[in-house]
C-alpha cells in the first residue's frame, strides 16, 4: 500500500473532526482569500422581479380586459377594472406561493419554468373561477383566458430572462452575502457540508484563536488566523455577517469574543444550541441561518424597504442633479472665482460597513489648508474658509455634489452623515470615544440625516457631541423606513433655515 493511501483515512477524519491534531500543513494566507466585493442584496432584488412581475401582468391584463369589457352589458368601466386588477393579485400572489421569486443558486431551468407553469395556470383557473362566482351576468370567459393566456406567455419570458440574469449573478458569487465564521467547531462543518450542496453563502474563512489545536481547513474552506488577524483584515468591510459557531458550554469563550468584535458594523450571530443537537440538514442553508442563528447586532431590513430606498435614491437625485444643474454650475464658478484651485473637493469617508470612499463636496476651505484627514475641525471665524465657502457651508450647498454619490450608490438621501477617515475631536480620533461609535455604519450613510434635524451638525468638538450624534444616528438606524426618510427629508430644509448655533 502506498504511502498517501495509508495516510488518506487520518487525513479525511481529522477534515471531519475538527478538534482532532493534524498533520502540518501549511496553512492559506489571510490575503489569499478572494472576497467577493460587488454584493446585490438578494431579498432587494426578488423584491424588485416581483414589482416588474406587476407591473407586466397588471398592464397585459388590464389591456384585454378594458378592450373585451368596455361597453358590454353597458356596466361602465368599474367591473372590469375590479375584474382586471383581481386577476393580477391572484397570478402575483400565486407565483409567490409557488416560491419563482427564490431563484436557488443550484436551481435548475427547466424546473424554474415548471413553477412557473403550474402556478401561472393555477392563477389562471382560479381567476376564471372566482370571476364566474362574483359577477355571472358580466362575466366573459373569452376574454378573461385571452388575458390570462398572455399573462402567462410573458411570464414565461420574464421568467426565462430573470433567470439567465439571476444565474450570471450566482456565477459570480454576487448574491450569496460573504460569511466569516469564528471557531473551528462541528456546527462550522455541518453548515459549511450544507452549503457545498446549495452554494446559499459564500463562507470565506474561519478564525479560531486555538490555532493550534484547528484543522487546515473543514471541507475545502481554510483555517486562516486567529480573531486579531480578523479585526485587521483589510477585506473586513465586505464581510456581511461574521458567525460565532461556538457550542453552549463554551460561553467564556464566546463572552471574550462578543467583547472583541462587538464594536465592529459587520452583523454578527451565534449558531444557537438548536443547530447544534437537532438535524438540518433537509432544509435549505438560508432556512437553516433564519431558525438557527440568533443576530446579537441587529437584524438587517427587508428586500422591500432595501428596494424602495434605492428606487427613491436614484429617482430623487437625478432628477435633481438634472434640475439643478444650473444652480450647481453657478456654485462651482463662484468658487473658481474665489480663491485658486478645483471647484470640488473629495475626502475619504468611512461608508456601509466601513467601506471607504470618496465623498464630493464643493470646496469651502483654501487648496493650501484642506484638511484631508479633518484633524482640525472648522471653528468659528475659521480663516481656512473662503468667503464662498462660508455662504455655501452655512447653507449647506458645499454638500449638494454628493447627489453624485447617492447616485453611485456609496451614499443614501437619509442615512447618518459619513465622517472623514481619521476625523479627531480635539486630539483624539472621534471613533475611540463611544463604544457604539461604528454602528453608525450598519447603513449607507446619508445626505441628511436624523440627528442633523435634532441639531447635530457640523463639526464635533468634545466626547459629549460625539456620543449624541451616534446615539441619534442608532436611533435612525432601528427605525429606518421609507415614510421615516420622506420626514426626515421635508424637516431638513427648515431645520437648515432655523439653524444659526452649529458652526459650518
Amino acid at each position: 500500500m502506498s504511502i498517501k493511501k495509508q495516510i488518506e483515512p487520518l487525513s479525511r477524519e481529522a477534515r471531519l473532526n475538527p478538534i482532532m491534531p493534524v498533520p502540518a500543513v501549511e496553512r492559506k494566507s489571510i490575503r489569499a482569500i478572494e472576497v467577493p466585493k460587488r454584493q446585490m442584496n438578494v431579498a432587494a432584488l426578488r423584491f424588485a422581479l416581483r414589482l416588474s412581475d406587476v407591473i407586466w401582468v397588471t398592464s397585459l391584463i388590464l389591456l384585454v380586459v378594458w378592450n373585451a369589457y368596455i361597453g358590454t352589458n353597458n356596466k361602465g368601466t368599474i367591473a372590469p377594472l375590479a375584474a382586471g386588477f383581481l386577476g393580477a393579485v391572484i397570478f402575483i400572489c400565486t407565483l409567490s406561493a409557488a416560491g419563482t421569486y427564490i431563484f436557488h443558486p443550484a436551481e435548475k431551468l427547466i424546473s424554474h419554468m415548471k413553477k412557473v407553469f403550474f402556478a401561472g395556470f393555477s392563477a389562471a383557473g382560479l381567476w376564471l373561477t372566482t370571476a364566474l362566482i362574483l359577477k355571472p351576468e358580466t362575466f366573459e370567459p373569452d376574454a378573461l383566458a385571452f388575458a390570462g393566456a398572455l399573462a402567462i406567455v410573458a411570464l414565461f419570458l420574464l421568467h426565462a430572462l430573470y433567470y439567465l440574469q439571476v444565474r450570471g449573478l450566482h456565477q459570480r458569487r454576487a448574491l450569496a452575502p460573504n460569511i466569516v465564521m469564528l471557531g473551528a467547531t462541528e456546527s462550522a462543518r455541518r453548515m459549511i457540508e450544507e452549503n457545498a450542496k446549495n452554494r446559499e453563502l459564500n463562507i470565506l474563512g474561519i478564525f479560531d484563536d486555538r490555532l493550534s489545536r484547528a484543522p487546515v481547513d473543514i471541507h475545502g474552506v481554510p483555517v486562516v488566523g486567529k480573531v486579531d488577524d480578523l479585526l485587521a483584515w483589510d477585506q473586513l468591510p465586505y464581510i456581511d455577517r461574521i458567525v460565532v459557531t461556538l457550542p453552549s458550554m463554551a460561553q467564556a469563550r464566546k463572552n471574550q469574543l462578543v467583547h472583541q468584535i462587538r464594536r465592529l458594523p459587520n452583523r454578527i450571530a451565534f449558531v444557537v444550541d438548536e443547530f447544534e443537537t437537532l438535524n438540518h440538514l433537509q432544509q435549505r442553508l438560508t432556512e437553516i441561518a433564519h431558525i438557527s442563528v440568533q443576530d446579537i447586532t441587529g437584524k438587517p431590513k427587508s428586500g422591500r424597504h432595501t428596494a424602495m430606498k434605492r428606487m427613491m435614491d436614484i429617482g430623487v437625485s437625478s432628477v435633481a442633479l438634472v434640475l439643478g444643474a444650473p444652480v450647481l454650475a453657478l456654485i462651482a464658478l463662484a468658487v473658481k472665482l474665489d480663491s485658486p484651485g478645483p471647484a470640488l473637493f473629495k475626502q475619504k469617508r468611512h461608508g456601509f460597513n466601513n467601506r471607504e470612499f470618496f465623498v464630493y463636496k464643493f470646496r469651502s476651505l483654501r487648496v493650501e489648508q484642506e484638511d484631508k484627514q479633518a484633524a482640525q475641525q472648522v471653528v468659528q471665524g475659521d480663516n481656512r474658509v473662503t468667503k464662498v465657502g462660508r455662504f455655501i457651508r452655512k447653507t449647506s450647498l458645499d454638500e449638494l455634489p454628493q447627489l453624485l454619490n447617492v447616485l453611485k450608490g456609496d451614499m443614501s438621501l437619509v442615512g447618518p452623515r459619513p465622517h472623514a477617515i481619521g476625523m479627531r475631536t480635539g486630539n483624539i480620533e472621534s471613533y475611540k470615544l463611544v463604544e457604539e461609535y461604528a454602528h453608525r455604519h450598519k447603513v449607507k450613510p446619508g445626505m441628511t440625516g436624523w440627528a442633523q434635524i435634532n441639531g447635530s451638525r457640523g463639526p464635533l468638538h468634545d466626547a459629549a457631541g460625539v456620543a449624541r450624534r451616534v446615539q441619534l444616528d442608532v436611533e435612525y438606524i432601528e427605525r429606518a423606513s421609507v415614510w421615516f426618510d420622506i420626514i426626515i427629508m421635508l424637516k431638513t430644509l427648515p431645520c437648515l433655515l432655523g439653524d444659526s448655533e452649529n458652526i459650518r
